[in-house]
């Protein structure tokens, strides 16, 4: 577990990226171009809008393939959200959200559970460590921060690649495909007590999903650690309003704000 929490970390590091970069005439694509024609490859704008909701369904392993997290993800229109990570062997957290009110759940060191009010900040950073699709269709949000640097093969393939230094100070790098354009993954830097480290995050095993072409293997990289996440289930448009109620204890907390 302390290996997965330190890859999540990574995540989302605060150390700048200093990437080799390609002669701008080499550059053919905007930042605005390049992730139009990604939208494009995963089944389109169009597609993207008519969802309602998501769900999924995966697994984490390390890489003696040892199953260590199970992952449940559901989100709908207007904020809902509900994720449950359960720890095998060990526990259970939950977050959510009813739209207007966010929450999290955790499992303490003796087995307390405990209750906590979250900001929509931190809610959007736990989806989006659990649903790359979500860090993605994201994207558009962070065009003035992007620039086109160049090319490089990631994970076995040439990729465009795109420096994202947001207004936050949090960089990282975007791969697109230059063959399909889908995206091929991110890259950060963590910083740790032994210096920095490079994550690298790879997007994998792409099949569809009603009208989207989606991957369903997520591999977290870190220098010599290799942490997989399948997804075995993907739901698109079918999420009942009742996942995401909010627990009692939450709406008691709520209150005595």
């Amino acid at each position: 577990m302390l290996i997965i929490a330190s890859t999540a970390r990574g995540l989302h590091a605060s150390s700048p990226l200093v990437p080799t970069t390609t002669p701008h005439s080499e550059i053919t694509h905007t930042p605005e171009e390049l992730l139009a024609r990604a939208v494009q490859a995963i089944g389109g704008r169009k597609q993207l809008n008519t969802l309602t909701s998501f769900q999924l369904h995966g697994v984490m392993r390390l890489p003696d393939d040892r199953p260590v997290i199970e992952i449940e993800l559901a989100t709908s229109q207007g904020g809902k959200v509900l994720g449950i990570m359960t720890y095998i062997g060990i526990g259970q957290s939950r977050f959510g959200s009813d739209g207007t009110t966010a929450w999290e759940q955790n499992l303490g060191a003796n087995n307390e559970i405990s209750w906590s009010i979250l900001d929509a900040a931190s809610l959007s950073q736990k989806v989006q460590q659990m649903n790359w699709l979500e860090w993605f269709t994201m994207l558009p949000l962070q065009l003035e921060y992007m620039e086109v640097i160049g090319s490089e093969e990631f994970d076995g393939e040439e990729c465009w690649k795109i420096q994202i230094q947001g207004g936050d100070g949090k960089g990282q790098l975007a791969f697109f495909s230059k063959q399909t354009y889908r995206p091929r993954g991110r890259r950060t830097i963590e910083q740790t007590n032994d210096g920095d480290a490079t994550i690298d995050v790879y997007f994998r095993d792409w099949e569809r999903v009603d009208d989207l072409l989606l991957f369903h293997t997520v591999i977290y990289s870190r220098e010599d650690i290799t942490i997989t996440m399948k997804l075995d289930r993907i739901v698109l448009n079918k999420a009942n309003d009742i996942l995401f109620v909010l627990p009692q204890q939450i709406i008691e907390l709520r209150d005595q704000q």
